[in-house]
């Protein structure tokens, strides 16, 4: 029995042309590393990227210097991409606390305000621990105490 349902032609055409082009997506992502298929996504210079990866390395073994310079560069690279961005400055901010930096801590408190980051670090993928760090430090920040 033939369906005379009215678009129900069209449905089929737009399958026809969804299902290849998805087939493709996915064959052409094949095997591709998280790294390169953000790279793909989000547009990001992976060398960037690659100093984030050495960021958060030297910021988990308590290098906090090491991790800052690393950050520093990476946030530059991150403009575009606010989610990474809002990441880069949590762990700044993180970094020059420990470094008693108190000044860059204030400078990207700021800089997170004025890109308007802190919903995106909240709904963030970020440590947990570092979330409730970053929090602690922005609280103290915002009442007026530096140190």
């Amino acid at each position: 029995m033939m369906n005379t349902k009215p678009g129900t032609g069209n449905n089929l055409k737009l399958w026809i042309v969804l299902v290849p082009m998805i087939f493709l997506f996915l064959v052409a992502n094949a095997g591709v590393s998280t790294q390169e298929f953000q790279n793909r996504v989000l547009k990001v210079d992976p060398f960037y990227l690659k100093l984030f990866d050495e960021g958060k390395l030297a910021f988990n073994r308590g290098d906090f210097e090491e991790a800052f310079q690393n950050f520093k560069i990476a946030a530059f690279g991150f403009l575009d991409e606010p989610d990474l961005l809002g990441e880069a400055f949590v762990y700044l901010t993180v970094s020059a606390y420990n470094l008693k930096r108190y000044d860059q801590v204030e400078h990207y408190l700021k800089e997170i305000s004025r890109f308007k980051l802190n919903n995106r670090i909240s709904s963030s993928n970020l440590p947990k621990e570092l979330k409730e760090t970053f929090n602690k430090i922005q609280a103290n920040f915002k009442n007026g105490l530096t140190g």
